[in-house]
């Protein structure tokens, strides 16, 4: 994978984790890297073979133990799953 590639690849995950925005911050530019955190490891799991429940379950200890949040493990399976078919989807393509 080029280096570009990779760089897309992370602008797509970024992109699934902010329609996700558990903090709220979507709409302002000014926030655009809140969730950056996030991107290495879901993109490093998805990698390693993670499965929507192993994501679902590190997206919601992340929502609770990083950003202080109360469960919401609808919102949380949604972006797990959203990843998984991205994930999906982009190695279809290779």
């Amino acid at each position: 994978m080029s280096k570009r590639d990779g760089k897309e690849r992370m602008r797509e995950v970024r992109a699934l984790v902010m329609e996700w925005d558990a903090i709220g911050v979507a709409d302002f530019p000014e926030a655009a890297d809140e969730y950056d955190c996030m991107i290495g490891p879901l993109y490093g799991h998805l990698q390693r073979g993670a499965d929507a429940r192993f994501l679902c379950d590190w997206i919601a200890r992340e929502r609770v133990d990083h950003f202080g949040l109360s469960p919401d493990l609808g919102a949380d399976r949604a972006l797990a799953d959203a990843l998984v078919a991205w994930w999906t989807a982009r190695s279809s393509r290779r």
